[in-house]
């Protein structure tokens, strides 16, 4: 019995040594986000939300319908609060990064009728994943807005998250990224 708990005793040891390695304000882990709290996202243009949604899509810098987009590639979109009957605006100016966090998404498929060998045969029930980080902004000139940014959708064991270039490549002409320098080890 002894034993065991000296074991599990290193186990947790170990983990907690590990854990003390990783660099702050690093962006370079995995699940990193591209943005962190402080950095900034400027729209340089009126983005248009149609009437009745809370929402609107972006990829490869332009503004389009959530049916529109290509989910096998990075996108982002803008969401406010609540849909309106009327057409709401983010207006442009200087947003900061309050907080962010990542969520993992799913797209389910339903068949009338599965069979387990052609499961099997093409890979299992694997359903396509994709990484999106919620990146909270706020601003003083307009109400508080979210900006979720998702990585392509893809098998479970290859899906990745949006990085940086990415952002900025999906924003376009409607925003531009910037981050704080990344502090250097002391």
């Amino acid at each position: 019995m002894m034993s065991k708990n000296c074991l599990v005793l290193a186990s947790f040891c170990t983990c907690l040594l590990l854990a003390a390695c990783q660099q702050p304000g690093s962006r370079k882990g995995f699940y990193t986000s591209p943005l962190l709290p402080g950095d900034e996202v400027e729209v340089l243009q009126t983005i248009t939300i149609p009437s009745g949604m809370a929402r609107i899509y972006l990829q490869h810098g332009k503004t389009m319908s959530y049916g529109s987009t290509n989910q096998y590639a990075p996108f982002c979109y803008f969401l406010l609060r609540d849909p309106l009957p009327d057409e709401q605006q983010i207006k442009p100016g200087v947003l900061v990064v309050d907080s962010v966090w990542l969520d993992e998404t799913s797209v389910g498929f339903e068949w009338p009728v599965k069979m387990a060998a052609v499961g099997l045969a093409v890979g299992g029930d694997r359903m396509p994943i994709a990484y999106q980080f919620y990146i909270r902004l706020k601003s003083q000139q307009q109400a508080p807005l979210t900006l979720v940014c998702s990585g392509a959708f893809d098998d479970a064991t290859t899906a990745q998250p949006i990085r940086l270039p990415e952002v900025r490549e999906v924003l376009g002409d409607f925003a531009e990224v910037r981050v704080k320098a990344l502090a250097t080890a002391q």
